[in-house]
């Protein structure tokens, strides 16, 4: 039997079996903390929606189903008559600093409805330099809006012990890594992240790759990858590199997408990799951000000569002019300089042909001006019939990308769209799916066994909503509006304050994938 297949039939047999409302009714002799009744329930397993009531004591879901309201005793009532109920959403790729005070205690997840976050993303630990163990400790300390799960980063790993940015890893160096990886997966970490397109990810061949994937798939763990290339003719090699190594381990492609796609075809093609991978019994999976623009620094546009500082210093020291004839065709390739949008700085919110106009120099003299890294930015690259396959796929978890000081309207309405445009607006999905795909899937394909469906003796993070009141709000033209229409964010157990610039507590945990979290 497949993956594909026994994932299907486990799916139907907790349809008809564990994941069914129950048969018997409610402890009426305990007390409870919160009463959710007379809401429309989205479980999170993707089943269809139905009538039924939530009790939660602490910070677990006691019940699913019918509560005689005049027998129960619960601390707190809430009428969710006329909503829909649903878990907390799993962001399956996210950013952000909780230990930093100016996030704010990373709220703005809350406001559009995740209460868990999967850290770590893209090649970088969180925490950069500091054990995996001392941040989750630190974390846990500090506290934080929503949950907190990490993955440890191939880059930081090859730049504290392998190395950095040398072309390839001594045998010492791999075995370091390999240890530092196994200590990060001993200390609670859901797996590997791994960032081929950046510095120094991208200096990583097979061999490397290949013997930290056993390492994770020894701790039943996950490799989430940003892949070596995105673009359209570049994507298949670059999926099926990460489909080789779910030879060893469990395996995701991170916000999957066809940089130039143009057609529906592309995406299906992407697709159809993934599950022939998952038909000859590998794990394979993905997540997408439901926008059209990505989100980083201008080394995408330098050639490969040029993309360590050494390098593109070199260049524009004596390859200048190679180098602006290369900078001049891959700005045309990437839509034209009024498709890049600098997002930080003095620039911030003007495009690279408006800042070189305003210089008097040429959009590639002003990426050299720049200077290596340059400002980060937001790149047009992505078209709607390309990305909707993968967001309306029934098997591709939802992500943001975002973070709460990034200058993306991903960073602050990615969940929220997808209900107000994908299920309500235009009814490309069910409200059953889009849940599916951003909780209960989220939750199996990381490994989070304590959340990611309403079910009993799970976490009680709960959403109370009107799919219809559901607004994202954030765009180009105001990246910092707030997403509108959740009636309660519930965080383990605790109805949580998602108001901005609120002081109110945080009651987000730190998961660690050794705890069964």
């Amino acid at each position: 039997m497949t993956l594909l297949r026994a994932f299907w039939m486990s799916f139907v047999i907790c349809l008809l079996t564990a994941c069914a409302s129950p048969s018997e009714g409610p402890d009426y002799a305990k007390n409870y903390d919160i009463y959710i009744h007379g809401g429309t329930v989205v479980d999170g397993t993707g089943r269809q929606p139905f009538k039924g009531d939530i009790l939660v004591r602490g910070d677990t879901i006691m019940y699913v189903g019918p509560v005689s309201a005049q027998v129960v005793n619960a601390a707190s009532t809430i009428d969710a008559t006329g909503k829909t109920v649903t878990p907390g959403f799993i962001d399956a790729h996210a950013h952000g600093a909780p230990l930093q005070n100016n996030n704010d205690f990373m709220k703005s997840f809350l406001r559009q409805g995740v209460t868990t976050v999967i850290l770590g993303q893209d090649g970088s630990s969180p925490g950069r330099d500091i054990a995996l163990s001392d941040w989750l400790a630190a974390v846990e300390s500090h506290g934080a809006g929503p949950n907190v799960a990490a993955l440890v980063g191939h880059g930081s790993l090859r730049n504290q012990w392998g190395g950095g940015e040398k072309d390839s890893v001594t045998p010492a160096d791999q075995a370091r890594m390999e240890q530092m990886l196994a200590e990060a997966m001993m200390s609670g970490a859901y797996g590997l992240s791994t960032g081929l397109e950046y510095l120094p990810g991208r200096y990583a061949d097979a061999a490397e790759l290949n013997g930290l994937a056993k390492v994770v798939g020894r701790y039943d763990g996950l490799i989430s990858s940003h892949i070596r290339n995105e673009d359209d003719d570049k994507v298949a090699q670059s999926v099926a590199e990460v489909i080789q190594q779910a030879r060893f381990a469990r395996v995701n492609i991170t916000h999957i997408k066809v940089v130039y796609g143009k057609t529906k075809e592309q995406g299906e093609a992407v697709m159809q990799q993934i599950r022939e991978a998952r038909n000859r019994d590998m794990t394979v999976t993905a997540d997408v951000y439901p926008y059209l623009a990505s989100y980083g620094s201008l080394i995408y546009l330098y050639p490969e000569w040029a993309k360590r500082k050494s390098e593109f210093d070199d260049a524009v020291l004596n390859r200048r002019g190679e180098l602006e004839a290369y900078l001049r065709a891959k700005i045309k390739r990437r839509n034209g300089a009024d498709a890049i949008l600098i997002s930080a700085g003095d620039y911030a919110g003007k495009t690279l042909g408006e800042i070189a106009a305003i210089n008097g120099v040429s959009p590639e003299q002003q990426i050299i001006a720049f200077g290596h890294s340059g400002p980060s930015t937001a790149h047009f690259i992505m078209t709607k019939a390309t990305q909707d396959v993968f967001v309306t796929a029934p098997d591709v978890s939802i992500s943001s990308d975002g973070s709460p000081t990034m200058r993306h309207p991903r960073s602050f309405g990615s969940f929220p769209k997808i209900i107000e445009d994908y299920v309500v607006r235009d009814k490309q999905i069910t409200i059953e799916q889009a849940i599916y795909k951003m909780s209960g899937l989220t939750a199996q394909t990381f490994g989070i066994q304590s959340r990611g469906t309403l079910k009993a003796g799970l976490a009680a993070d709960i959403l109370i909503f009107d799919p219809v009141a559901i607004k994202a709000n954030t765009g180009w033209s105001d990246i910092s509006a707030q997403p509108t229409g959740f009636d309660a964010v519930i965080v383990n157990g605790h109805v949580t304050d998602i108001a901005q610039k609120s002081g109110g507590p945080v009651y987000g945990k730190v998961l660690r994938k050794t705890r069964g979290d």
